[in-house]
């Protein structure tokens, strides 16, 4: 069995409003407050809100961070928070469409 340690990053995923993305920040070792980003910036997964849904347009990792879970992340979160605040999903982005490949138990969200 291999530690998931030893090739996935530490990230800090936020939401980014102003930006209309969600961000992967590679967490630092200070105690930043839950939220903040305080890392380097390596990957963000785009969206458009309209009323009552979520359109996810593209997730970018930057290419040697990729590989190590970081889009999936993204779309978990986006996700996740989609969840929570009762909102519907287009996933525009096919990375977002072969993410729901893998978590069919996700696919409630999709408007």
């Amino acid at each position: 069995m291999t530690d998931p340690e030893a090739t996935t990053p530490h990230v800090r995923i936020t939401e980014n409003p102003e930006h209309s993305r969600f961000e992967a920040h590679l967490a630092g070792d200070s105690a930043e407050p839950e939220g903040s980003a305080d890392g380097e910036l390596v990957g963000v997964l785009a969206y458009s809100d309209d009323e009552d849904t979520r359109t996810l347009l593209h997730t970018v990792v930057g290419e040697e961070h990729s590989g190590h879970g970081i889009g999936g992340e993204l779309v978990a979160r986006a996700f996740a928070e989609a969840r929570e605040r009762g909102r519907r999903l287009v996933p525009v982005c096919t990375f977002v469409q072969a993410w729901l490949e893998r978590h069919p138990d996700q696919r409630d969200l999709v408007a």
